[in-house]
């Protein structure tokens, strides 16, 4: 398939199979973070802050951990429905929002695994760079920092790059093939074998794909956002904020769910166009 083929088989299957729309969106959002704090005051001594209570403290850390904790497990949920979602939807199939639960349950596990081991082998990767780019600088001066800052910018893109596909096609080998973590990698390696081309292909067709669903979504929101700001002018700005979110949030969150299940879609039909060969 043509770059241009996969990112409208993408879209197809974003626009057709709205049961993926909540896993998209929670691909879409990325990692996160949330936090929250409280506090209180005494008037009796206003140079002294009273101490918040430690057990407050500990709760809100524990709810912000446990909060985390389902983000990302969901996160790797989704990815695994998401992968199986796309092969059914490019078989003519259907895969519901329950069924796709139990799916990507099935597979989270593997798939956290596989994240840990390339974002540790990523993080290696780059502190041998920095350390050998800070080594030379210190021995020989600045010119030869410049030049080995250079070198290793040479050598980090091609291999961030592939460590990057090398994890997509890991990813999918793990849940369509339902093998384990090292095994997964293992075949993954042997497929990415003179497949660059293929590679860079998909990060393009991803790219442009997030791009233009982007470019949509602004289009979209803009006069929407324009009407809002217009109806503050005549009803305040409370139910302006109304307006705004009930017809603002849900084109977000069509926007964000497509973008998830776009950088999905891609590398899965990437994957299984080279396979059925």
């Amino acid at each position: 398939m043509s770059m241009f083929a996969i990112i409208r088989e993408a879209l197809r299957i974003g626009r057709t199979h709205k049961s993926l729309w909540l896993f998209g969106f929670l691909v879409g959002l990325g990692p996160g973070s949330g936090s929250g704090g409280g506090g209180g005051g005494q008037v009796a001594t206003p140079a002294a802050a009273t101490p918040p209570d430690p057990g407050v403290v500990t709760l809100i850390v524990l709810c912000v951990i446990a909060l985390l904790i389902g983000f990302v497990i969901l996160k790797f949920v989704s990815t695994g429905a998401l992968i199986e979602g796309v092969k059914r939807a490019r078989g003519d199939g259907k895969l519901g929002m329950r069924e796709g639960f139990r799916e990507g349950w099935a597979h989270w596990g593997v798939l956290f695994r596989l994240s840990v081991t390339y974002f540790l082998v990523n993080a290696v990767s780059l502190a041998v760079l920095t350390g050998v780019v800070y080594g030379v600088g210190q021995l020989f001066g600045g010119p030869a920092l410049i030049v080995a800052a250079i070198l290793a910018l040479l050598i980090a893109v091609p291999w961030l790059v592939t460590l990057y596909s090398w994890q997509a096609f890991a990813e999918r080998i793990a849940v369509l093939e339902n093998r384990r973590t090292i095994d997964a990698i293992r075949k993954a390696r042997l497929f990415l074998h003179g497949r660059l081309e293929l590679s860079l292909k998909l990060l393009v067709a991803s790219f442009l794909g997030v791009l233009a669903i982007g470019a949509v979504g602004v289009l979209v929101m803009l006069p929407l956002g324009g009407l809002a700001f217009a109806s503050s002018l005549l009803v305040g700005n409370i139910w302006a904020g109304v307006l705004g979110a009930v017809t603002l949030l849900p084109v977000i969150y069509v926007v964000i769910s497509m973008i998830g299940i776009m950088t999905s879609s891609v590398w899965t039909i990437g994957y299984l166009t080279q396979v059925e060969r």
